[in-house]
């Protein structure tokens, strides 16, 4: 990074924590919290409505350097500076993309821009995208991954797996309670509101008068409950989990307002691991509770592999990954296909393949690969040279692919293609004649965003091959859920795999959620008319569908955005005047993928 550009930075940042050191904690954490899921209208967009470029970790970082800024602030009744605020973090987040733009003077060469081309969008993918999963896939790879490390993990932090996510989920449903409460409050008034101006219309009596003469139970407390909608008493915690459990709860999860160093938006971020802040011995500030599931993983994450564990945690992680995707096909393609696991091709346990499956004149061979996805280099350069390295890692995706051309080869070479288990007996014989399409499909067990959705970046392969289809576990298994809710198949799946081999390097996309939803909603992705010299991209929102089964399945009306916060159930409200029954009716379809955003 060029010196101008660090220099930069820190000012901006210096600047920040000036204007964050005169503002009151709570204040500023609650305007965060009440964009991110009370009351908001799910036809805005939360782009527009926050006017920041990466809303949610922007936000993340804005709360980490407010609680590692001293608190100045002399009054809570003053408002932040938002404008100013969000101003300042958009300057800030943009200052990184100027790491990859060329100085002046430069001479730019072909080296200097693909690397660019490849670290430059890896890079702020990495820093400005969270997570994008529903939080029951994420509780599903906590048991998975870590409960095997339970004993270790009650050892080091004092609460183990199953408590932590109990604790996730008491929170979860805790704020979701006291939402409910608030919305039917905020119902009913409504109800007074109206009953107000009709008694000022009536009486003839101004407004000051009227509010002397009646009594307004429920605007009184709705006032009063509102500013608590955000907030868990500790108490109900240790009347559910106990004392030691909670407190050890509350240490590790929480943080309060301190001066410390945190300081880059690069850096690993305090708050994401910690997403709690502890407003006091008796109170904590929960503004985005799905953040405590993604510290959960991240905490154990880190404790695991700081340990002597940590080659067991890699291996289980593997193994439990390779069961997950197994698991995912089969429930797409149910019985009519023949499984085979650790597939050898001779009978000395030789070059080794995670998963084959048979299902009519078609094979895929899928190869699962869950190496950790790792912070990029601020240097482009450097950045562009991890990220070849780690590509074509044993837990790359290149590797995958390589393996699973190997296996190609060997059954389009030979009439008969015999296959073993572990042990050396005969697993599977396959007969060439009988196999029409062979399909190579690798899993990852993290997002590796455009890396695997157009791997024309960096995978070699040979010319007259196509390109293999790259995955994460949770966006497969969100992608056979959205298959079949749309009453497709395997035969749905197989369409899809070989119009994406057709206009693979012609797809631009950073989900590839995206990309298979605008093939669910148009049945065909040849409509878009790809082609080498028509690249086509997609915005996010052509994942809406995802969104919508995700609601509808489970009977949720999203009244107000879900990307953060909290959901209605359907079944739980019911409008209490016209304008809450037109609001209620009144959903959007520019989610953005926003519940799984987290």
């Amino acid at each position: 990074m060029s010196v101008s550009v660090y220099d930069k930075l820190e000012e901006k940042i210096s600047s920040l924590k000036e204007i964050l050191s005169e503002v009151d904690t709570e204040n500023l954490i609650g305007l965060v919290a009440n964009d991110f899921g009370i009351m908001v209208d799910t036809s805005e967009s939360i782009f527009k409505k926050t006017q920041l470029n990466s809303p949610f970790k922007q936000y993340l970082y804005l709360i980490g350097l407010l609680l590692s800024t001293q608190d100045n602030s002399k009054s809570s009744k003053n408002e932040p500076p938002m404008e100013k605020i969000k101003n300042t973090l958009n300057e800030i987040t943009d200052s990184y993309a100027e790491l990859f733009l060329p100085v002046e003077g430069q001479e730019l060469d072909e080296k200097w821009l693909e690397s660019r081309k490849i670290s430059m969008p890896v890079f702020l993918n990495y820093f400005n995208t969270n997570s994008l999963t529903y939080e029951e896939q994420v509780i599903d790879r906590i048991r998975d991954w870590f409960t095997p490390f339970d004993k270790y993990i009650q050892e080091k932090i004092g609460i183990g797996v199953n408590e932590l996510i109990s604790i996730f989920t008491f929170i979860r449903d805790n704020l979701q309670k006291r939402f409910d409460e608030v919305q039917v409050l905020h119902g009913k008034m409504y109800e007074e509101r109206e009953q107000f101006f009709e008694y000022m219309k009536k009486k003839k009596v101004s407004f000051e008068q009227a509010k002397k003469e009646l009594h307004l139970p429920n605007t009184i407390k709705w006032a009063e409950e509102f500013p608590l909608i955000h907030q868990v008493k500790v108490e109900d915690l240790k009347n559910e989990f106990g004392e030691g459990l909670v407190n050890s709860f509350v240490s590790v999860f929480s943080m309060i307002r301190e001066e410390s160093d945190f300081f880059y938006y690069t850096e690993p971020n305090p708050f994401e691991a910690s997403p709690i802040w502890r407003k006091s011995d008796d109170v904590l500030f929960v503004p985005i509770y799905k953040q405590i599931i993604h510290a959960i993983q991240i905490q154990l994450t880190a404790l695991l592999e700081d340990s002597e564990h940590k080659a067991k945690f890699y291996k289980n992680r593997d193994n439990k990954s390779e069961d997950k995707a197994l698991e995912i096909f089969q429930r797409l393609i149910k019985d009519s296909a023949n499984y085979y696991t650790s597939v050898f091709e001779d009978n000395k346990s030789q070059n080794e393949h995670d998963i084959l499956i048979k299902y009519g004149e078609t094979l895929f061979i899928v190869e699962v690969k869950a190496s950790k996805v790792k912070e990029p280099f601020r240097d482009p350069d450097k950045a562009y040279k991890r990220i070849k390295r780690d590509f074509k890692s044993d837990g790359g995706i290149q590797k995958g692919y390589d393996q699973g051309l190997n296996l190609k080869n060997l059954i389009l070479q030979n009439e008969e293609t015999v296959l073993y288990d572990s042990k050396g007996n005969e697993l599977v014989k396959l007969e060439k004649r009988k196999i029409k399409k062979i399909f190579i499909i690798v899993v990852t067990a993290e997002d590796m965003g455009i890396l695997s959705t157009n791997l024309s970046y960096l995978l070699e392969k040979p010319k007259e091959e196509p390109y293999a289809w790259a995955c994460n576990l949770y966006d497969l298994e969100t992608a056979f859920d959205g298959i079949t809710y749309k009453h497709g198949n395997i035969t749905t799946f197989i369409q899809y795999l070989q119009e994406r081999e057709e206009y693979h390097e012609y797809l631009v996309a950073s989900d590839e959620l995206e990309i298979l939803g605008y093939f669910l909603e148009n049945a065909s992705l040849k409509a878009l008319n790809a082609n080498k010299n028509k690249m086509v991209g997609f915005y996010p929102d052509t994942s809406t569908v995802f969104d919508e089964i995700y609601f509808e399945k489970r009977g949720i009306s999203r009244k107000f955005n879900p990307e953060l916060g909290l959901v209605i159930n359907k079944s739980s409200k019911k409008a209490t005047n016209k304008g809450i029954k037109k609001k209620k009716r009144k959903q959007s379809r520019d989610s953005k993928r926003k519940n799984r955003r987290q």
